[in-house]
């Protein structure tokens, strides 16, 4: 009888140990940045985010700003900070490392969604008139890169799911509820 108990008292942790790796998500990798952007710095300077990210209000995907860009931007606005030491060195950095060399600041991508998944920043930014930090929250605050995706699943703390892909999913379907948009299947999935 003790063989018994002491076989199902086995087989039972084994079968929690298997459905924790099956259901449990893994911790997302950080991505190492090649530079230290800081977000906090350019939305305290009234940058919005469409300024950096110019794709955002007509395209699918939000995109980046080349390095020329950025190196115009802050040769324009380096006279106002004369003293800010880090401006000039990352301007220098741009110039040498990436305009001189005829290449763009290679950024690791930190959201990917789901190759069945249709997500358009046109239909959010511009048709839905959200906020980009209504997704990307905190995004506004930072003062490191980014290096993670940033999802607001605390939003919605109530919501327990067995992974990720469905949390994602859930907050979503919340907020086109709340929002009184479609939650057809079509509208988001091929």
């Amino acid at each position: 009888m003790a063989r018994l108990v002491a076989a199902m008292e086995f087989v039972a942790g084994f079968l929690f140990v298997t459905l924790l790796a099956v259901i449990v998500p893994a911790r997302e990798n950080k991505v190492e940045q090649p530079l230290p952007f800081n977000h906090k710095k350019h939305v305290e300077a009234g940058w919005e985010c469409i300024n950096c990210h110019p794709f955002a209000d007509h395209q699918k995907f939000a995109g980046l700003p080349q390095a020329q860009e950025c190196v115009d931007c802050h040769k324009a606005e380096m006279p106002k900070y004369p003293e800010n030491k880090e401006m000039r060195e990352i301007t220098e950095l741009l110039e040498k490392e990436y305009i001189a060399k005829g290449r763009e600041i290679p950024w690791q991508v930190v959201h990917k969604v789901k190759d069945y998944v249709y997500f358009s920043h046109q239909r959010h930014v511009t048709l839905g008139k959200i906020e980009c930090t209504e997704c990307h929250v905190g995004v506004d605050k930072m003062t490191e890169p980014v290096s993670k995706p940033l999802f607001p699943l605390p939003k919605y703390p109530q919501m327990f799911a067995y992974n990720e892909s469905v949390r994602k999913m859930q907050w979503c379907m919340n907020c086109h509820e709340e929002k009184k948009v479609t939650t057809d299947c079509n509208a988001c999935h091929h």
